[in-house]
């Protein structure tokens, strides 16, 4: 132990190099998922390589799409593994580890931070210490109290194992995986108010993040006198694109509009579901008309917010953008959002970040078209890429049927979105080097 602390201290990376080690964590996480889960004792039956390696990739990354029935390809101790790397994926490998680091070291070592923060994408100067604890508290916390609303709710319809069944789906919906031991995943309780409600409250905690969690914490303890701005921006954006997603789906799709009140509340556990990239559904998705899954697709490219467990571009990447958009048009020197100005630093990970996710879902979306365009409709397509980059889990039902090829290309895609576009762009190109000159400024036209 203490050569490992002499080389985690002495341990010195650039940006690159930085990314670099949180790709080969994340690679090591899904290839040791992929060993334990291809042991013939996990499975019920035969599965194919690539698709134990598909269902390894979403586990890890919390996507929660699958080829073929979860809980029929694999028994008790096959989910069981699972469900520990939907734990690793959801709280991110590195606060595990750095959990385990505070224990050997008074301070948390230079590296070890510094992959923290890349991983949850926190602000520079963010307690660490604080986050890492309140990332296993707030976890724990939640998932046991999910998991005691779950077992009511499960032991009231007299369904087997239902201890089980309960941790299994507060921490799959916690960890926005979305994975289910039922054939129809949520389907057939969607007039279960007590599992549906418990559902979308922890998708939700899950997705808005361990900061604005940690805020809370800290303002009803009296350590802080209000929350940050980063929590006012996830809180209020979240609303607004859930409240906005849901009316939309249930004006868009007939079906939900002719239920009325028990239409509107399926429109609003869906637009949950895809917003908080837990994945899980209520409703038939391929049943939707092509206005409703538009509206999905949209919801799902925005994504969850920073520092929790859903991918997405995140609310605040395009609360900036908004933000930017809004002060142009007012001939605003400053980009502000609640009368506090937004660092130019932030403004250009925010778009650049918009863009390289844009760019990685049509090349994405191109590479199925090109295999499964004769197959499959192009909306069809286009929601199942969108729900593989942004870690979502809905699927309009191609999964199982699409070649191994596509379920590469979509095992990719789900890496990618895990680990954050704009994470895996800094490792697609070196280390820029220094500009000994400032370069020349020319106008240009826009």
């Amino acid at each position: 132990m203490s050569k490992f602390k002499t080389w985690l201290i002495s341990r010195n990376t650039d940006e690159k190099s930085l990314v670099t080690l949180l790709i080969y964590g994340y690679c090591t996480l899904t290839f040791l998922c992929f060993i334990l889960l291809a042991l013939p004792f996990c499975r019920t039956g035969s599965t194919s390589i690539t698709d134990q390696f598909f269902f390894a990739v979403s586990l890890t990354s919390t996507t929660g799409l699958a080829p073929s029935n979860f809980a029929e390809t694999y028994n008790v101790l096959g989910q069981f593994i699972g469900l520990i790397f939907i734990q690793l994926g959801g709280i991110g490998y590195m606060a595990l580890s750095s959990f385990i680091i505070l224990k050997q070291f008074k301070k948390l070592p230079s590296l070890s931070a510094r992959l923290l923060k890349l991983e949850f994408n926190l602000p520079q100067k963010y307690p660490l210490k604080s986050f890492i604890y309140s990332v296993f508290i707030f976890t724990l916390l939640v998932e046991i109290i999910g998991a005691v609303f779950l077992y009511q709710g499960f032991k009231e319809l007299n369904m087997s194992n239902p201890i089980w069944l309960a941790i299994f789906h507060s921490i799959s919906a916690f960890c926005t995986a979305g994975f289910s031991l039922f054939d129809d995943s949520m389907s057939s309780f969607r007039e279960n108010s007590m599992i549906t409600t418990t559902i979308m409250c922890l998708s939700l905690l899950g997705s808005i993040g361990f900061i604005v969690l940690l805020d809370f914490w800290m303002k009803l303890v009296s350590k802080r006198n209000r929350i940050t701005l980063t929590s006012k921006i996830i809180l209020f954006t979240t609303f607004i694109i859930w409240i906005s997603a849901s009316i939309s789906l249930y004006f868009s799709d007939s079906y939900f509009s002719s239920q009325g009140w028990q239409g509107l509340k399926l429109s609003m556990f869906q637009s949950i579901s895809a917003h908080t990239t837990v994945g899980f559904n209520n409703y038939d998705i391929g049943a939707m008309n092509n206005a409703a899954i538009f509206i999905m697709i949209i919801v799902m490219i925005v994504g969850a917010s920073p520092a929790g467990t859903g991918g997405g571009i995140k609310t605040t990447s395009i609360t900036a953008i908004f933000a930017v958009l809004k002060s142009v048009l007012q001939r605003k020197k400053h980009v502000t959002f609640f009368n506090n100005e937004i660092p130019g630093s932030n403004i250009y990970l925010a778009v650049s970040s918009v863009c390289f996710y844009i760019f990685i879902l049509l090349l994405g979306t191109w590479a199925i078209l090109f295999i499964e365009g004769e197959r499959f409709p192009f909306e069809n397509i286009l929601f199942e890429v969108s729900s593989c980059l942004s870690t979502v889990g809905l699927s309009t039902g191609m999964t199982g049927d699409l070649s191994n090829q596509s379920k590469i290309v979509l095992s990719l895609l789900m890496f990618i979105g895990r680990l954050g576009v704009l994470t895996f762009g800094f490792a697609l190109f070196s280390k820029a080097p220094l500009l000994r000159n400032k370069p020349k400024v020319e106008d240009i036209a826009i």
